[in-house]
């Protein structure tokens, strides 16, 4: 099976890869956007048979850091970001990988005690990434359709001034978050558009949600 880990390897970098580009012609939810790298890189650096060049603290500090982040903004409401819950949830499944399975190894409890908690934890965590990869594609089938959003993790809209008619605000609500997002995209060059869509961005939770679904089934 260590085919399938390269193909979840290259799969992975390649997210990465496309958050670190977002994230550089982003003006909206740029830690977002580093978390949702830092996701696609360290699953990447995990599924690797060639093993994971930097050092487990170094991971658990990064995934800490941006689920206690994202944790305080959900407390607060949501301020700054708009799926605040959904990155705490991606951090925890990372620091869960990590520190469970033994680092740089998707699959198995390391000889870990509590094997029964584990796998439990291990399916539900499973269970929600698979969900979300179905709702997020369930929108993007509706979006082609022309019946709804396909976002299905809204990212904070562009500041203030960005493109004229861009509605912005803490209280708007996915639509709006979705005509600012498309009001922003106007100025832009087509392809750089498409990186910087919300169809993109909806593609590219769908397949680390479904990366991160294989990776806790591995852990049971």
């Amino acid at each position: 099976m260590q085919w399938v880990n390269v193909i979840l390897a290259v799969c992975c970098l390649g997210l990465g890869a496309l958050h670190l580009t977002r994230l550089a012609l982003m003006r909206g939810d740029r830690v977002g956007e580093a978390s949702h790298a830092a996701m696609g890189l360290g699953m990447a650096a995990m599924y690797s048979p060639l093993g994971d060049p930097v050092p487990g603290p170094v991971w658990i500090v990064v995934f800490a850091g941006t689920g206690l982040w994202f944790a305080a903004l959900a407390v607060r409401a949501g301020i700054g970001t708009r799926d605040a819950g959904y990155h705490v949830a991606c951090a925890v499944a990372m620091l869960f990988v990590l520190t469970a399975g033994g680092h740089g190894t998707p699959g198995g409890h390391g000889g870990h005690p509590d094997v029964a908690l584990l796998s439990v934890a291990a399916l539900l965590l499973a269970g929600f990434f698979a969900w979300h990869a179905l709702r997020c594609g369930d929108r993007l089938v509706a979006a082609a359709r022309g019946g709804a959003s396909c976002e299905c993790a809204p990212e904070a809209p562009p500041p203030a001034g960005h493109a004229a008619g861009t509605v912005v605000g803490a209280t708007a609500g996915p639509t709006a978050a979705t005509r600012a997002l498309t009001a922003g995209e106007a100025v832009a060059p087509g392809r750089l558009a498409r990186v910087r869509s919300v169809r993109t961005a909806t593609g590219a939770h769908i397949a680390m949600a479904g990366a991160m679904t294989v990776m806790c089934l591995g852990m049971l």
